[in-house]
């Protein structure tokens, strides 16, 4: 009972809780991982469907081996593989200009199909409320003089360079909006409406509410590590790595072991509740459940009142629901294995109706092609498409009605793009804020965790550590920037250092290490 007692538990192996598990149990710490679900990998799961490999969601993976998966799975032995297509990406603007992005942003490929999009002017710029530090207006008459002759991506590379010549920049673009950004720097249409797509894709947030900093972070890595790719064998195979080395190194899993109370005594975690009726001691306890969940698992009454205020407030991210097809043969033939209509609306507003409860008269659609980049996503012949959608996230009868309205709108506009699709569909699916809520529990079905947004990111982003001993935080709400799931492995990363030396000490089973002889 005395080990049992000093074991770490880990609620959750989602991205962020399997790999800090892992990480911790290759060190040595003796860890229990538990999954409320019969599978692996919240909302990062993938499923057979008449020999296809489909993910459960839609993903965007910018770094692939070269980013924090990557990292985990090396620390821990993994045997997570990448594959990596250029050109990666395939964008569509105004209904019918199409252009390829290649891995390189130096390719002149990419320079040459920036070109192809038309610019069109706005009539106002807005100009700086207050003088910027020297950091930043080097990065803002940089990205001025790149967009008045570039196209978006030059524009992006360009900023990206400048930002890792400096990136204390950061701090300063994070307490920004990034329609703000854009706006000191062009009054050009096309860029305004391609990183306001970019916002959506890389973290789920529109640019009128994303942080400045968040994106260029993101960007400015996807352009220099040039790894845009997919985990082969599906979106599941990120966490399933991290979960295969967990074991392989001693820890234990329990599937379909929900967890519905973190114990909580004289201001320490004490272990856990199930839903079954048992109780698992542990002396820490790390949560990747979110942190509005965290805190209700665990008894608001247990956290400072201006703690529990502070993660009320906290704002999530939108959701992206999906119709997939299954397709008898494949009929979608392009330079790049996915796929974007850019909306054709004011740059401004492409996301209003996220907040006015409307569905889009053209709707932003991100469309991986599982199969373009993996053979093994399909049948041999066959074509897996997966259209992913912005959506609201609270599950309500409203907005699930609401959900279905986006996708038939969603559907129509990806057939009118591709009618070849219509007569090869053997099967078709769609998932929701319904299904991403039941997978995780919470009452809202978001994409990512906490938004991405001003006041929520850099120094603002809320630390592993919770004020409750022992009690740990990991995942997208805690600790790190990045794409998605990167930044759950991030807080990952940062998490098992923070928890297993804090305040310069070993903080987990002092001696376990030499126990085992590591």
């Amino acid at each position: 009972m005395a080990a049992r007692e000093q074991a770490v538990v880990v609620i959750g192996t989602g991205p962020g809780g399997a790999g800090v598990a892992a990480l911790l149990q290759k060190r040595g710490n003796p860890v229990m991982l538990l999954e409320r679900n019969p599978f692996c990998g919240g909302k990062c799961w993938s499923f057979e469907k008449n020999g296809f490999v489909v993910d459960s969601g839609v993903h965007m993976f910018s770094m692939s081996d070269a980013g924090q998966h990557g990292d985990i799975n090396r620390r821990v032995g993994g045997d997570l593989r990448w594959l990596v297509r250029n050109p990666g990406e395939c964008l569509q603007f105004h209904g019918q200009v199409r252009m390829s992005l290649y891995q390189n942003f130096f390719d002149p490929r990419t320079m040459l199909q920036g070109r192809k999009v038309d610019f069109y002017a706005r009539r106002h710029r807005d100009r700086l409320d207050k003088t910027p530090s020297r950091a930043m207006q080097v990065l803002q008459d940089s990205a001025y003089r790149a967009s008045r002759k570039y196209s978006l991506w030059e524009t992006l590379r360009i900023m990206g360079g400048v930002v890792l010549q400096n990136p204390t920049t950061l701090l300063e673009l994070d307490e920004i909006t990034l329609q703000e950004f854009m706006h000191r720097i062009t009054d050009k249409r096309e860029i305004l409406l391609g990183v306001n797509a970019l916002s959506m894709l890389l973290m789920v947030t529109p640019f009128h509410l994303a942080s400045a900093g968040e994106f260029l972070w993101c960007v400015t890595n996807l352009f220099r590590h040039r790894r845009c790719g997919v985990p082969q064998g599906g979106s599941n195979e990120i966490p399933g790595a991290f979960v295969r080395a967990f074991q392989q190194s001693g820890g234990e899993l329990r599937r379909s072991t929900e967890v519905t109370r973190i114990v909580v005594e004289e201001g320490a975690v004490t272990g856990v509740e199930t839903a079954a009726g048992d109780f698992i001691p542990a002396g820490v306890v790390i949560s990747s459940a979110g942190i509005k969940q965290t805190v209700a698992l665990a008894g608001a009454e247990h956290f400072p009142p201006e703690y529990v205020s502070y993660v009320d407030n906290l704002r999530y991210s939108y959701a992206f629901i999906t119709a997939k097809f299954g397709l008898a043969r494949r009929v979608v033939d392009l330079p790049a294995p996915s796929f974007f209509n850019i909306s054709n609306v004011d740059p401004d507003h492409m996301f209003d109706y996220l907040e006015h409860g409307d569905v889009p008269e053209d709707p932003f659609l991100f469309t991986p092609m599982p199969s373009e980049w993996d053979r093994y996503a399909a049948p041999l012949g066959k074509q897996l498409i997966i259209m992913g959608v912005p959506a609201p996230i609270e599950v309500t009868p409203e907005n699930i009605a609401l959900c279905e309205e986006i996708l038939d709108r969603a559907e129509a506009r990806l057939l009118d793009i591709f009618p070849q699709i219509k007569d090869q569909v053997e099967w078709r699916l769609r998932s929701h804020i319904a299904d991403t809520a039941a997978i995780t529990g919470k009452p809202t079905g978001e994409c990512i965790g906490l938004m991405q947004c001003v006041g929520q990111t850099g120094i603002h982003k809320p630390s592993p550590r919770t004020p409750i001993e022992g009690l740990w935080l990991v995942g997208a709400d805690a600790g790190a920037r990045g794409v998605g799931t990167e930044q759950a492995s991030g807080s990952a990363l940062y998490t098992a250092g923070l928890i297993e030396y804090q305040d310069g000490r070993k903080a987990i089973r002092p001696g376990i290490a030499a126990e085992r002889g590591s």
